[in-house]
Parts: structure tokens; C-alpha cells; sequence
């Protein structure tokens, strides 16, 4: 007979969700790749469309196949730059909006900025 105190099910399914929780970093890191696949999967719908390739997109914006491969399939992050020219490239823009994760909304009502003229 084992002496050994048993764990409860609170504990062990604690110590479970820990295996999985990810540092500061890798959730950032995380979370930017998340973001790339969005904008990538929001071109790609405009290219089915268009009845484009990558490779005509990596034309149409200045670079090789092989790095819209590498951004596609996860190996390198999409930068802003890239961002803008694919948006040139198939007439498009990509809208931002800002969702809170938290139930208390109204922190997040920004008044747009204005710009007071001298002399007014």
C-alpha cells in the first residue's frame, strides 16, 4: 500500500495547463504569425479570385517566389512593406479594427485626433 498523498483532480488539471503556457515571447511570437496568416489568407482569397499564382504576385511586387513560399508557409514573417505593395499589386486595402479582449469596452473609445489651427 503506497503512502504517497493523491493529487486532486484541481491539481492535476493545473499542472496539466501548465505544460502548455507559452512565455511573453513566444506568446508575441505567436501571435505575430498569427497576424501574417491573416493578411496571407486574405490575399490569397483576392489572388483565387483573380486567378492569380504566387509566383505572378511575387512579380507584380518586386520579389522572388521563393520568399512569398517562405511567408506562406509560416518560415518568415510578413513585414509591413510587403504588406503595402501586395495591396498595390491587387487593388486592395486591408482594413484594421482594434476588438477588446476585455468586457469593459469602453476603455478602448479613443475620440479621433484634432488638430487646432494657430490663431483659433
Amino acid at each position: 500500500m503506497s503512502t504517497k498523498q493523491s493529487k486532486s483532480a484541481e491539481e492535476i488539471r493545473n499542472e496539466f495547463k501548465k505544460l502548455f503556457e507559452k512565455s511573453p515571447e513566444e506568446q508575441v511570437e505567436h501571435r505575430a504569425q498569427m497576424l501574417s496568416f491573416i493578411f496571407l489568407s486574405e490575399a490569397q482569397k483576392v489572388m483565387d479570385r483573380k486567378g492569380w499564382t504566387r509566383k505572378r504576385l511575387a512579380g507584380e511586387i518586386g520579389t522572388s517566389a521563393s520568399y512569398l513560399t517562405q511567408l506562406f508557409r509560416g518560415d518568415r514573417l510578413l513585414n509591413f512593406k510587403t504588406v503595402a505593395k501586395i495591396e498595390t499589386a491587387l487593388g486592395i486595402e486591408f482594413e484594421i479594427m482594434v476588438i477588446s479582449k476585455y468586457s469593459n469596452r469602453e476603455s478602448l473609445l479613443i475620440e479621433p485626433f484634432q488638430v487646432n489651427e494657430p490663431g483659433k
